[in-house]
Order: C-alpha cells, then structure tokens, then sequence
C-alpha cells in the first residue's frame, strides 16, 4: 500500500509496534513493549545524543500539594504522587535489573519557597501528603538556613521519596537492555506520522516502517508530529546553566521552586540550573536572576539553551487517541524521570490489552486544568 505523501526508497520495515521519538521515554516503552512480546521499531534520533533535562525521580509535578488538589480534586492530586511512586519503583527495579552505575541517589528532594506565601502553602501541604501517605518535612527559614547556605527564602518542604538519577548513564542502560532485546533501531529524523483504522506508518531519514500500532513518545518535541497535539503542549523554557557552588557553600540538592520556573541539581562540585515550565519571553534572564540569590560562582557559568515542549497544565500527556492504534506520551519538560516508567506500563498495556491504565489527570484527552 502506498501512503500518500511518502517517498518510499525499499519496503517498510514491518514491526507490531512503531515506537516514534527519542530520550527516556521511547527507550523505556520500547524495552517495556519488546518485553511484553512485540516486535518493537524504535524510530528517531540516535539514543546515544545528548541528554535533555534533569535525572529527578520525583513523585509530583513540582507544586504546593495544596495547589494541586485544588486544581484536581484531593483524589487527583492522590494519584499523580501515586503515579510517581510507581515510576519510582519500577525505575529503581530497571537500575537493579541492569546491575550498571546509573548515577541512583535515593535522598529526596526539596521545594523552595520563594515568599511567604509559598512558605504557608508548603507548610499546609505537609499534613495533606502525610494524610495521604507520602513522608516529608517543612523546613522554616531558620532550619533552612541552619541546614543549608540558603538566605533570603522563608521555607521549603523536604519530600522524603524523591530520587536523583544520571540521565546519561540511565540512558545508556536502556540502550544497551533495547539492544539485547532484538528491537529494530531506524535512526534519523522523522517526517511524518500517518495513523489510519488499524496500522500505523512512519517515514524517516533512515527508512519506513508500518506497524500495527504506534506509540509517539519523547522528552522533545512532539507537536510536530501531531497536529492534534499542537493546542496542548507549550515550548518549554529552554534556559540551563552549569556552575560551581562558592567555596565552602552547603546547598541542598535537588531543588524546585515552588512556582514551577527553576530547579537545581548537584554533583561533583558543580550546580546544573534549568528553567522549568513554559518559555516566557517576557522574562529571558530569570534564570540568571535566580542564580543570584543562591552561592554560586557565576564567573565559572556556562549557559546554553535546550529546546523542548511541556503541557500546558505541567503534567506528562499520556495514553490512547480515540479511533486509532496510537499512543503518546509527551510534555514532560525537563523531568521524565520522574514518569518514564511508569508511563512505559501504562502504553503498552492501553496498545496490547486495549485497557488504558493511565490516571485520569495524566491522560491526553483529559480536561484542560491549571496546575
């Protein structure tokens, strides 16, 4: 069969499931599916490219809980930090499993409180995650700053179960796990997406491929390639800055700020800032206003920026689309660790077994909401 608008060099690769895009989540999904039996073609970059975002393993979406379950209900809110709890087991299981150094450090993670607002906010949240199951701490402004080298920031709110992964060397275990499981790797950049009632064809740089179901999943972009996706994903905030911490300073790592703009992770003497949720053009150096008020040594700074897309409501697009075998799983923004696995469960067994377990706040054609 031809598919209009392809330019076909040989025939299709024929595969049960086309996995389309790059980074964590498509290397997850496609060792999920192959595991599962499928005959998986991951098409798109090369894994080996450089990583995007930040290797935090975190429970939820990186605001006050209060907020959240004001804007999805307590049971909502329940169910994205359960759903981070599950990425966290099963990526702790893959870590395990691959029995290779992925940079795992189990040690929470914090968010700061830039007023004092923010501070109330954090502080009510304690008792509501405690409630509900998931352990952590408030920290004032004085044990903030008897802890840390922090001033200036009048709370923060410890989240005991958060984790720190390297993206890179956790990307390189799954390459090696896809690899050794037969998966068909079709490089290059691709060009188009066709899903019709019951197959799913994909062109490449590096050839074609039709397949009984597709699944779109990526920490890149994905709007491109479907229009359909375009209204609900944002460009994300592309700004990152490596620097060192001053001499002697003590600064907590990993950080998020409490509205969402800016998160920090440390290592080996050195401090990785990254602008997080939507681009702002109204505010292109907030990332260089933030790292003002942390020690740092700014002289030692090396910006660049990142390319990407996030949600329009901050959390992961995942699940079926109604009428076709096709999935995605997209908008994660700088923090795919803390879903790709758990989301890699969710697609394959919505594309294998017809059921889609995805959350209700997480699924594509979910509500439009403010998080």
């Amino acid at each position: 069969m031809k598919v209009p608008g392809f330019r076909h060099r040989s025939a299709p690769l024929e595969a049960d499931v086309a996995v389309v895009g790059s980074g964590l989540p498509a290397l997850a999904a496609a060792v999920e599916l192959s595991r599962r039996g499928e005959r998986v073609a991951l098409v798109g970059p090369a894994s080996a490219e450089q990583p995007r975002g930040l290797g935090l393993a975190l429970l939820g979406p990186g605001r006050p809980y209060t907020r959240v379950a004001r804007a999805l209900g307590r049971s909502g809110a329940r169910l994205v930090w359960a759903a981070g709890c599950e990425n966290h087991l099963r990526l702790r299981a893959f870590v395990d499993e691959a029995r290779r150094n992925c940079g795992y450090v189990l040690r929470g993670s914090f968010l700061l409180a830039a007023d004092r607002a923010e501070a109330a906010e954090l502080a009510e949240s304690e008792d509501m995650l405690r409630d509900d199951g998931f352990p952590g701490e408030f920290l004032d402004h004085y044990m903030l700053e008897t802890r840390f080298d922090l001033s200036g920031f009048p709370g923060a709110y410890w989240a005991a179960e958060d984790a720190e992964v390297d993206v890179a060397l956790l990307l390189g275990a799954l390459d090696a796990t896809a690899r050794s499981t037969g998966i068909a790797f079709v490089p290059g950049a691709v060009r188009a997406v066709l899903a019709e009632a019951s197959s799913v064809s994909v062109e490449a740089e590096g050839g074609a491929v039709r397949a009984g179901a597709g699944l779109v999943a990526t920490d890149g972009a994905a709007g491109g390639l479907l229009p359909e996706l375009r209204p609900l994903l944002r460009a994300a905030a592309p700004g990152r800055l490596r620097t060192a911490p001053l001499a002697g300073a003590v600064l907590p790592t990993a950080v998020r700020t409490a509205d969402g703009r800016v998160a920090w992770q440390g290592g080996e003497g050195t401090i990785l800032l990254c602008r997080t949720g939507p681009a702002e053009e109204r505010f292109p150096d907030r990332l260089e206003a933030f790292a003002t008020r942390i020690p740092v040594d700014l002289a030692s700074a090396r910006r660049w920026d990142e390319a990407g897309e996030v949600s329009a409501d901050g959390l992961p697009l995942v699940g079926r689309l109604p009428g076709r075998p096709l999935a995605v799983a997209c908008g994660f923004g700088a923090f795919s660790p803390g879903f790709a696995f758990a989301v890699a469960r969710w697609v394959t067994d919505a594309l294998v077994t017809g059921t889609d377990p995805t959350p209700e706040p997480l699924r594509v054609t979910r509500p439009p909401a403010s998080v």
